[in-house]
């Protein structure tokens, strides 16, 4: 009976302290605070009924008017499932003082019928893409180093 007194007791101690007021902290207090920044798994589904032959006419294009023929081109049937694990944030701070955002590359892409399955360019953006220039559709996996810093100018 004792230990569930004590254990109630600290519950409510730490509960306490997870509703104590916030303080918004100033540009020197932040820089006070450390950490690794975080991870983020991604794991992106997009008309994932293509990969069970279901009918589906998604596009996404763009039109162009010259000589007032208004032209699309159209990318048809965009989708598939796409995995992206390990994505990195992680604030940095550069010799002269100054901060960046470091996006640290996914260590493992997996990808299944992801992509484009039909371009075409035609005059009607929603006939029938009957002269399509091919498809692009990534399927495997692959690995990634690297990342890609980005600063306020």
């Amino acid at each position: 009976m004792l230990e569930r007194i004590l254990i109630a007791g600290a519950l409510s101690l730490a509960a306490s302290q997870v509703l104590a007021d916030k303080k918004p902290l100033n540009d020197d207090e932040m820089r006070e605070v450390s950490g690794h920044g975080i991870s983020i798994a991604v794991h992106l589904e997009l008309n994932s009924g293509l990969l069970t032959g279901q009918p589906i006419d998604s596009r996404i294009g763009a039109g162009f008017t010259v000589d007032g023929v208004t032209t699309y081109a159209i990318a048809q049937n965009f989708g598939g499932v796409l995995n992206l694990l390990s994505v990195t944030l992680d604030q940095e701070t550069m010799p002269d003082g100054s901060g960046y955002i470091s996006i640290g590359m996914p260590g493992l892409v997996q990808a299944n019928e992801f992509g484009v399955r039909a371009v075409g360019v035609q005059t009607d953006f929603n006939a029938p893409i009957t002269s399509s220039l091919g498809s692009l559709l990534l399927n495997g996996s692959a690995t990634m180093t690297g990342q890609l810093n980005v600063w306020a100018k």
